[in-house]
């Protein structure tokens, strides 16, 4: 499994590198908005309540009530926490794909896998690379963020805070990830579907959210749907969300162990 990782993070360490890279510079550039939403609070609230809520929603990805730009947190959830790391997860999504149905398709899973490692070793190893990456990329975030205190005392947000926001990306990430990989453990190669599914779980996640908020018939709903254990902007203000992570936590846990379980059960082959 070692040899695995180490090749798989050598192979991708160039993408880790300069998306850690992209994402930082990203969010400094982003900061320098904020000391003019802080200083015009109330003219750009003015703006917002004008707008439809469903418009607010969908780029919100929570509740509209606690929407407030002027505030660090909310600032970072529509800013970053909505798509920033719905991006991130349509990353991980490609990237598990790569590890096993592509390297199917293109054969170099049967050379990898005619070496001395099982399968399931094989996919401890990508399953690690990609955790790893992930980690990287948000540290990357983590110290955009930090740059940007220094250079924009206005932005005076909670720096544990912005740390236990960074995990609760990750834990979402590592529940997109282990979906992904489940996907691509179970579904043969041959069929061209997986990666839309695993897509259209990410991406309806988040669209089916923002619009729970405001269609009471999909309230219900709400529960089922990852963005509900994952809000950034609710980290900031008001620090751990411990269940919600636990839920996490424990659901990538087990898409993961089935990966593993199941992967030794598929048919290799295009």
């Amino acid at each position: 499994m070692r040899a695995i990782f180490r090749k798989a993070f050598r192979d991708s360490r160039r993408s880790t590198f300069w998306l850690s890279v992209g994402f930082a510079l990203y969010l400094v550039f982003l900061m320098a908005f904020y000391p003019t939403f802080k200083n015009q609070g109330e003219e750009l609230q003015d703006l917002l309540n004008s707008y439809p809520d469903e418009l607010l929603a969908m780029f919100y990805g929570g509740d509209t009530a606690d929407l407030d730009m002027s505030e660090p947190g909310t600032f970072i959830q529509t800013e970053f926490g909505s798509y920033g790391v719905v991006i991130l997860g349509a990353i991980v999504i490609s990237g598990a794909f790569n590890a096993v149905t592509n390297a199917e398709r293109d054969g170099t899973l049967d050379m990898m896998l005619s070496l001395p490692v099982s399968r399931r070793r094989y996919l401890l190893g990508r399953m690690l690379n990609t955790a790893v990456s992930m980690l990287i990329v948000l540290a990357a975030c983590l110290l955009g963020f930090l740059v940007s205190m220094q250079i924009w005392p206005e932005f005076d947000a909670s720096r544990v805070n912005l740390a236990l926001g960074m995990l609760g990306s990750f834990l979402y990430l590592m529940v997109v990830s282990g979906i992904a990989y489940l996907l691509a453990a179970v579904v043969p190669s041959s069929r061209r579907f997986a990666g839309a599914i695993a897509y259209v779980i990410l991406i309806g996640s988040f669209l089916l959210y923002g619009f729970s908020s405001l269609v009471d018939a999909l309230a219900k709903m709400r529960p089922l749907l990852l963005n509900h254990y994952f809000n950034m902007g609710e980290i900031i203000r008001e620090g751990p969300q411990v269940s919600d992570w636990l839920v996490m936590a424990v659901v990538a846990a087990v898409y993961f162990a089935l990966a593993w379980w199941l992967i030794d059960r598929k048919e290799l082959g295009v």
